[in-house]
């Protein structure tokens, strides 16, 4: 369907995982594509050297911050989330955190790649909240399958996932890509201590390589898959931008997109985007498709007004930032008795899943307790100096704490509500003039009776370890998994896009990713806004619509 009139048959606005496995997928079947990324460029060495030697301070609230920010840039044009760019105006705060360079998120994220479940599918009509979704986990398995693949997932073949110790669940019609991690000394001795108290181990599936996987090599277990994996075995977005060049994709860097056109058919003309010199520029494609994550995506859409669509695009529904969800959790410090050696291979590896599916859904939602395989050293170290401990009574404190300490977190379901939003800010812009993003949210009592139950697992992993509570941090810490706010639907009123991630305004704009999920299960939303992606792709292709 090239049309010599316009400058690609495809533009993808976001260089994330979602656009790369878009842009690979469509370059591979003949379609020319442009790449639209706000970001720079960065290289795995220099950020692994910029992490290495630049300061920082480690929370042991949230271990997952421990310079997460600091190597990334932050620059006048694109603010870093690390920053005040996030402008928060809700009862409690959403301090989400997301990477806007080239390859995206999954630089920094944690690799979970989870499976939603099939009642995940069917949140209102099982348990009477949130939304069910228009499509069924059997309709989406194949596309697992082909995220699994696409991504490089490690995993175990015939674990429970539903964390009850039974038979393999949920249903999936082909393997693992590659063998799951070896388990660690934590691990095995976790499991057996909490084993007593029937919580069932689940070894996470992840996207670190087990073998040789294209040109990824094993995982060595550096234990800094947060801020970046120094060796790259861990998946990120720059593998499928990578690929996508050598296919023949134009990927336009520091372009920030600020407008979406579309005729008076609904058709979607050309989008607009400014450069860091304020530069202006436009580019016509035949088919459109946001992949800007869940704050950029719906900002995009609602800058996007004119006198034909004065509530900007795609929002005839008023939906468009609205039902923004997450999983917002807590933590506990503990402090064992014995030495578990916690930091051994990679951050994320043991999880706890006794509630992630049942009737109890009716009271309180789903969660998983994950126990964070990372040790803030240079934290304990300042703490201890701070009281004058020092010398070989450092060490050796330092030597028990880092053997000892664990930190447990809970991630919660949360449920799309339409006062929980983003809106381009009307006060304050980028160096650039582009609006920030305002953010407001809340929670509901639904999710305070899973705090609750979660602060009860607390309580008897306590019993079951033996060892002492140092802190349990109930203040709604957010696990930087944006959802929602561009919510999927069968009914044009009531959401942004169809089951094919089409909106319902324009026939030609398609949003890609985990915004678009109407429900979020208590997993890392990844591995299904991948294969939403893969299935979107198939779409495109096989009906010949572009």
């Amino acid at each position: 369907m090239s049309q010599t009139t316009t400058d690609a048959d495809v533009i993808i606005i976001g260089s994330g995982v979602m656009g790369g496995l878009l842009a690979t997928r469509l370059l591979q079947a003949g379609k020319s594509v442009i790449i639209v990324e706000a970001g720079p460029r960065v290289t795995r060495q220099e950020i692994v050297e910029r992490f290495r030697n630049s300061p920082f301070k480690m929370s042991l609230t949230n271990m997952k911050l421990q310079g997460v920010g600091s190597p990334y840039p932050d620059l006048p044009y694109v603010p870093s989330t690390y920053g005040d760019y996030l402008q928060q105006v809700g009862p409690v705060k959403y301090p989400t955190k997301y990477l806007r360079v080239v390859g995206g998120t999954t630089w920094h994220f944690g690799s979970a790649l989870w499976r939603m479940i099939p009642n995940d599918f069917r949140l209102q009509s099982l348990y009477g909240h949130g939304r069910d979704w228009p499509l069924s986990y059997d309709d989406l398995e194949p596309w697992y399958c082909d995220a699994e693949y696409e991504l490089g997932v490690s995993g175990v073949d015939g674990q429970d996932e539903s964390g009850h110790g039974g038979k393999a669940w949920p249903p999936r019609s082909k393997p693992f890509p590659m063998p799951g991690l070896p388990t660690s000394y934590m691990f095995d001795r976790l499991s057996e201590l909490l084993g007593k108290g029937g919580y069932n181990p689940v070894l996470e599936p992840n996207g670190r390589a087990t073998r040789p996987w294209g040109n990824r090599p094993v995982c060595a277990g550096n234990n800094n898959c947060n801020p970046v994996c120094p060796i790259g075995a861990k998946y990120d977005g720059t593998r499928h931008i990578d690929e996508a060049e050598r296919l023949g994709a134009k990927l336009l860097d520091n372009s920030v997109v600020y407008n979406i056109e579309a005729d008076d058919s609904g058709k979607i003309t050309r989008i607009w985007y400014r450069k860091p010199d304020r530069s202006e520029h436009s580019l016509t494609a035949n088919v459109f498709i946001v992949a800007a994550y869940g704050i950029e995506s719906p900002k995009l859409l609602l800058m996007s007004v004119s006198e034909k669509y004065p509530k900007g695009i795609a929002n005839s529904s008023d939906q468009v930032g609205r039902n923004l969800m997450g999983h917002t959790g807590i933590s506990m410090n503990f402090m064992m008795d014995e030495d578990v050696w916690p930091g051994q291979g990679p951050t994320e590896l043991l999880v706890y899943l006794n509630n992630r599916d049942g009737e109890f859904r009716k009271q309180f939602p789903s969660y998983k307790i994950k126990v964070r395989n990372t040790v803030p050293t240079a934290d304990y170290a300042a703490s201890l100096i701070s009281k004058g401990i020092l010398g070989s009574e450092l060490d050796a404190e330092l030597r028990r704490q880092s053997a000892r300490s664990l930190n447990f977190a809970i991630d919660f379901e949360t449920v799309p509500l339409p006062e929980n939003r983003i809106v381009p800010s009307k006060t304050k812009t980028d160096a650039i003039g582009i609006p920030l993003p305002e953010l407001s949210y809340s929670v509901t009592d639904y999710w305070q009776a899973g705090k609750n139950e979660g602060l009860k697992d607390f309580a008897n992993f306590a019993k079951l370890l033996g060892g002492k509570i140092l802190k349990i941090d109930t203040s709604y810490q957010d696990r930087q998994h944006i959802m929602g706010t561009t919510i999927m639907g069968d009914d044009p009123k009531n959401s942004v896009v169809n089951s094919d991630c089409r909106t319902h305004d324009h026939p030609n704009l398609y949003i890609a990713g985990t915004s678009v999920m109407p429900s979020t299960s208590c997993m890392n939303p990844t591995l299904t806004g991948a294969a939403l992606t893969l299935r979107l792709a198939d779409h495109l292709l096989k009906n010949n619509l572009v």
